[in-house]
């Protein structure tokens, strides 16, 4: 699906596009860098699947003063028929994080959502390991709502998700 370009303070946030595929390759961001998408080839190939994707948006956060790709955005699992509500997820490449593009790109994506899409929640999950994450998503207002035990099978052990949700109401920015 063709995602809405958005534009913050330091960042533009949009659409991989097939010409990124280089950078996409090489971004060393999460889920890019554990060898899905390792080659500029694969890397073409998701852009282009994700163009065409119904259920998700992808964007790009690029930096304003120099086009470098330092994350990848994610709305996921878009449910219009019973609770209007989508997941959110968020990679960053190690050396652009703490320093704030996490909290700038998720509060210009939950506005988004919020007052374009007109959704009533957004989810998002992480490891029990990922204090970085489990703080953003305090600081943006969103509410532990559980925790799935030995969910995910990650680097050779069992490990729990956390699942964390945000009310359109309870959001504040």
């Amino acid at each position: 699906m063709k995602t809405p370009r958005v534009e913050t303070r330091r960042l533009i946030l949009r659409n991989p596009l097939p010409s990124d595929a280089k950078t996409y390759s090489k971004a060393e961001i999460s889920y890019y860098s554990t060898g899905k998408i390792n080659t500029e080839e694969k890397a073409r190939k998701h852009i282009k699947k994700s163009l065409k994707d119904k259920q998700s948006f992808e964007w790009g956060l690029f930096l304003k003063e120099n086009g470098e790709l330092i994350g990848i955005v994610e709305l996921d699992h878009l449910s219009w028929f019973n609770h209007n509500a989508g997941e959110m997820s968020h990679h960053i490449k190690r050396k652009y994080q703490k320093q704030g593009y996490g909290t700038e790109s998720a509060t210009a994506l939950i506005n988004y959502c919020f007052k374009k899409m007109n959704l009533k929640k957004i989810y998002a999950d992480t490891n029990p390991d990922n204090k970085g994450a489990q703080k953003l998503l305090k600081k943006l207002g969103f509410k532990l709502e559980g925790r799935i035990r030995e969910r995910h099978f990650i680097n050779g052990k069992w490990v729990d998700e956390l699942d964390y949700g945000l009310l359109k109401r309870e959001w504040k920015k």
